[in-house]
């Protein structure tokens, strides 16, 4: 895992202008524009998930080479208001994100298991950066705490 995370926080925190927020497990948040109005957060994020990939294939090529398993990862990006800031009490105060931003883009990450894609955004993440990037329309997906379905891209 120190591999994995060794190549993709650089990739988020080094070229991309993210921060990772939080070691989730196998897996970590990353935030995009928090306290930076100026920032195209979503072409950032985007970005950074596909250089991700990049990353990753390259990592896993080095793996299979040292006869180590290969990694298979997914990626789920959305945008849209959200709680930043430190969350605790005075004895543990954590910096984070919260609220249902947060919540969509987890689900959105567990769809690419799903969807058998390994970088999904929803609407406002392919409206926020589509001059930048190509996507391809997923059929829309029903999505845990989200009335009715919801649209789905893959990035190209």
């Amino acid at each position: 895992m120190n591999d994995f995370f060794r190549v993709t926080v650089r990739v988020v925190e080094e070229a991309h202008r993210g921060m990772v927020n939080k070691y989730l497990g196998d897996g970590f948040m990353a935030i995009f524009g928090a306290g930076d109005s100026s920032s195209n957060h979503a072409c950032d994020a985007v970005a950074a998930g596909r250089e991700i990939l990049s990353a990753v294939k390259k990592l896993n090529d080095e793996l299979v080479a040292k006869g180590r398993a290969s990694i298979q990862i997914g990626i789920g990006i959305h945008s849209g208001p959200a709680i930043v800031g430190s969350v605790g009490s005075p004895q543990r105060l954590e910096f984070t994100a919260i609220g249902n931003t947060v919540n969509i883009a987890s689900r959105i990450e567990g769809l690419t298991k799903t969807t058998g894609r390994p970088l999904l955004v929803t609407a406002a993440v392919r409206d926020r950066s589509a001059n930048l990037f190509s996507f391809e329309e997923l059929p829309p997906q029903e999505v845990r705490g989200i009335d009715g379905r919801l649209s789905v891209f893959a990035v190209r």
